[in-house]
């Protein structure tokens, strides 16, 4: 029987941790157990604009930087040996392995997976997030509309779907319980212990409006620690009472998550976010923003105490009364620990693979 080959179309190099980047290498490595020829191609460039004198001189820098140090290639995560990684110019179809189906990942692979001459039943599109940060509108919900197999990883994503007259699978992220894992029984946690991902992209995970609101329950909560983990540095004016780590690895990253009480997330908007469903599994109860994006998880007032985007006093408020009633606290953490046991990588291997038949 000839052997099934797919390529994914990624938005750029794999070289930084992601949890979109993830999402698909987890599906990769699945593909590639089961027997696909499964390659990977990282373009140097997605541009689906007007290209300027600056984008170019910069997508030189980095296909030279790339080329010469396999910087694009993931050594952060287990890749399956099998699989094929690529360095590209662009994500045309004349640049790019010739297999059976092809796999967008994000907005602007999506443009180019669209003018490829093969069947639509052999497109797919991984729509991980509402993707309006790099493109404005209507660029998003256009590409909604291509002929292609569309995947949703939140219900809100195929609500968006849905608004423009097209559908989707439903495929929520799984995750690894060998991984990840409740190893600190919740009971016996501090409960002044909270925990939070720092990043760079401000605007779209509010990191800021989460260190702010900590900030204030500091004033009423003296012996509050926060633990926080990242890829760049530890930021230069962070408080001393912040634990800061730095790429942390997954045992690390379990230890952590384990010492928690509660993950804090301020974000204005996510795909299916993976810490807080992280954190889940390893025994936190979260206080987050109310955003589609955490909403797969966050049931109000069950697993989560939720509060509006940008809104520090309340997201603070809520911090505080997680904090001070340990029997909700207790009760949001097991219910949203209990929550998560159905969203395994098994689960959405099964959905998707359904979709290549």
């Amino acid at each position: 029987m000839k052997t099934k080959t797919i390529s994914f179309l990624m938005p750029g190099g794999g070289g930084s941790p992601s949890g979109g980047v993830k999402v698909i290498f987890e599906q990769a490595n699945m593909l590639a157990q089961d027997g696909y020829e499964v390659h990977i191609i990282y373009p140097v460039h997605t541009f689906i604009r007007r290209i300027t004198l600056r984008n170019v001189v910069g997508t030189l820098k980095r296909y030279m930087l790339g080329f010469w140090h396999e910087a694009y290639k993931a050594k952060w995560f287990n890749l399956d040996p099998t699989i094929k990684e690529h360095k590209v110019f662009s994500l045309k179809y004349k640049n790019v392995p010739k297999t059976q189906f092809y796999c967008a990942t994000s907005l602007e692979t999506s443009y180019f997976l669209n003018n490829y001459p093969i069947s639509s039943e052999d497109k797919l599109y991984y729509i991980q997030g509402y993707e309006t940060w790099n493109v404005p509108e209507p660029y998003t919900s256009n590409s909604y509309k291509f002929q292609m197999k569309k995947i949703a990883i939140a219900p809100y994503l195929l609500e968006k779907i849905r608004s423009v007259g097209e559908d989707a699978v439903y495929i929520p992220n799984g995750f690894s319980f060998t991984e990840f894992g409740l190893d600190i029984p919740i009971e016996n946690r501090n409960p002044h212990i909270a925990m939070m991902l720092y990043s760079s992209n401000n605007d779209i995970k509010r990191c800021s409006d989460s260190i702010a609101a900590l900030k204030n329950v500091k004033d009423k909560i003296s012996d509050l620690k926060v633990i926080m983990f990242g890829i760049p540095e530890r930021p230069k004016d962070l408080p001393e009472w912040f634990e800061y780590y730095q790429t942390p690895d997954r045992k690390t990253l379990r230890k952590l998550y384990n010492s928690a009480a509660i993950f804090v997330a301020a974000s204005r908007t996510e795909g299916m976010a993976l810490p807080p469903a992280e954190a889940f599994i390893c025994g936190c109860a979260l206080c987050c923003t109310d955003i589609g994006g955490f909403g797969v998880y966050a049931i109000k007032d069950k697993t989560a105490l939720v509060s509006p985007v940008f809104d520090i006093e309340k997201l603070a408020s809520n911090i505080e009364n997680l904090m001070s009633n340990v029997e909700k606290r207790i009760s949001f953490a097991k219910a949203g620990n209990c929550l998560m046991q159905e969203y395994t990588w098994e689960n959405a291997y099964k959905k998707f693979v359904s979709l290549l038949k």
